[in-house]
């Protein structure tokens, strides 16, 4: 009987252990639980605005601004160089706009192309081919024996430069919500000290080393920019939305040494649009959700960047330009049958100081533009740039003194690059990480088109009717304030989807 009752306790023993492990278990389960939904996901965005702009973004400024510098200068070099390079290589009319066409050829072509790799490999790899095709083409250029050698370096060089957009995405993808507007227009800062470096190298160049020595100095800061590609991190939205998440923390933690701020408690949660990794494509951005952002996007890019690219080249030809009304009527150009050496003439130190006048306009236009778009929202801002550069361009039809022209161009280049640039910052914003590269690449894809034109509006139509010409780019301007006022969004202050 005792055997019995020792063998009832000591079975009786383990078999009560195994019910308190069990129930141990289950506690420690529920804890488990508990705990999971007390740990909250944050986005990477929230991480960002936490982190606050700081070191880290001080440098990735640098060097994404060197980066829209080098762009600028680039793109303004043609304007300079076309009515030097006529005299030079006996150009007509027609071949010296296809000098600076030919850029944004390239340009056009492999912008779509730069957005597909910036979202399959990241936006590293595009930014360092955007330098080393243009840097080393760009110093190939300064060598070119003849007016077809020029024209197709020009077009390698313009398939590089088709990736910059890409570096507005880039950058936009480290910033907090309330310095994201103030920091992607300070970039366009950027564009507009590349634009007026280039107008200064100018005046001290070309009248003593002369052109070959301007397009090889032109490609330096291509090369400075390569150097300093090693400290550039990939984007952690990018790193997220490819499902890279050990990576994306790991950024998001080197921000946040170099900030010396916290990271918000938490989990870094996965990207909503992780199922779009694979569908994203480009027949997204004309799908029902995005389809009026994407063609009202692409009106106001084909209209700001052909108006202001335009101007700027416009610029130059008026300078040159032998009418009554405007470029020389004291009797420093020529009537009628001009020869080659007197073209050679046109552009004389006086000219290059007003061009370079004319380009420093656009820094207080991006400032003002910096300013309002802060406190009164992109949409309004964008719509009233587009606007007043129109009435200004328009203005340039009235015959006036050449000083009278000059703060004309200013004014109208300072209005219209404060339109272009400022139009890149409202896109980025309107399309999210899945369709970011995307939208810009097809936007400035499909700019480059109306850009193409531009030179042959303001150096080829121009011999016919100066106020023809004008009037071009005033209607351009006037189609991207209304495409701009139809925009159904307004992305100041809003969270990066």
């Amino acid at each position: 009987m005792s055997q019995r009752n020792g063998l009832s306790l000591a079975h009786s023993g383990p078999h009560k252990s195994y019910h308190s492990v069990d129930s141990e278990t289950s506690l420690l389960q529920g804890h488990a639980k508990e705990a999971s939904r007390s740990i909250k996901p944050y986005s990477v965005q929230t991480a960002l605005d936490a982190l606050g702009f700081g070191i880290f973004q001080i440098k990735i400024s640098a060097l994404a601004g060197l980066c829209y510098m080098t762009d600028a200068m680039e793109l303004m070099l043609m304007s300079i160089l076309a009515p030097i390079l006529k005299c030079s290589f006996q150009l007509t009319s027609v071949q010296e706009a296809l000098l600076t066409t030919s850029v944004f050829v390239g340009m056009c072509i492999t912008a779509n192309f730069w957005g597909i790799i910036a979202d399959k490999y990241g936006r590293k790899p595009v930014l360092l081919m955007f330098a080393a095709l243009s840097g080393y083409f760009g110093i190939l250029c300064s060598l070119s024996p003849n007016f077809w050698w020029i024209l197709g370096l020009r077009f390698i060089v313009g398939c590089g430069l088709g990736a910059t957009p890409q570096s507005m995405t880039y950058y936009s993808e480290f910033l907090p919500t309330k310095s994201r507007g103030t920091c992607l227009m300070a970039i366009a800062v950027m564009w507009a000290v590349g634009a007026s470096l280039q107008a200064a190298l100018a005046l001290v160049v070309m009248p003593t080393l002369g052109w070959r020595w301007l397009l090889g100095l032109s490609s330096i800061p291509l090369f400075l920019f390569i150097l300093t590609f090693k400290v550039l991190p990939e984007s952690p939205r990018y790193y997220l939305f490819r499902g890279y998440h050990s990576e994306a923390e790991k950024v998001l933690a080197k921000i946040s040494k170099e900030n010396g701020r916290s990271l918000p408690e938490g989990i870094l949660q996965s990207s909503s649009e992780q199922e779009s990794v694979d569908g994203a494509t480009w027949n997204a951005l004309f799908r029902s959700e995005y389809l009026r952002i994407t063609l009202l996007a692409t009106i106001m890019s084909v209209s700001g960047n052909t108006a202001y690219y335009g101007s700027s080249i416009l610029t130059t030809s008026l300078f040159e330009n032998d009418d009554s009304c405007h470029g020389y009527t004291d009797g420093g150009g020529t009537t009628g049958g001009e020869t080659c050496e007197a073209f050679c003439q046109t552009l004389s130190t006086s000219d290059y100081v007003d061009f370079m006048i004319t380009s420093f306009s656009e820094l207080p236009g991006v400032f003002i533009s910096m300013f309002l778009m802060k406190c009164c929202g992109r949409k309004s801002v964008q719509t009233a740039m587009y606007f007043s550069f129109t009435v200004a361009i328009l203005l340039c039809n009235i015959c006036l003194p050449r000083g009278g022209l000059v703060a004309l161009l200013f004014i109208a280049r300072a209005l219209g690059n404060a339109a272009a640039q400022g139009g890149y910052l409202y896109i980025a914003e309107l399309f999210p990480t899945s369709l970011r590269a995307k939208g810009l690449g097809w936007c400035s894809g499909v700019s480059r088109v109306g850009i193409i034109a531009a030179p042959f509006i303001a150096q080829v139509l121009i011999k016919e009717s100066a106020n023809w010409s004008i009037s071009c780019f005033g209607l351009l301007g006037l189609l991207g304030g209304l495409a701009t006022m139809l925009m159904p969004i307004e992305t100041a202050n809003r969270e990066m989807k």
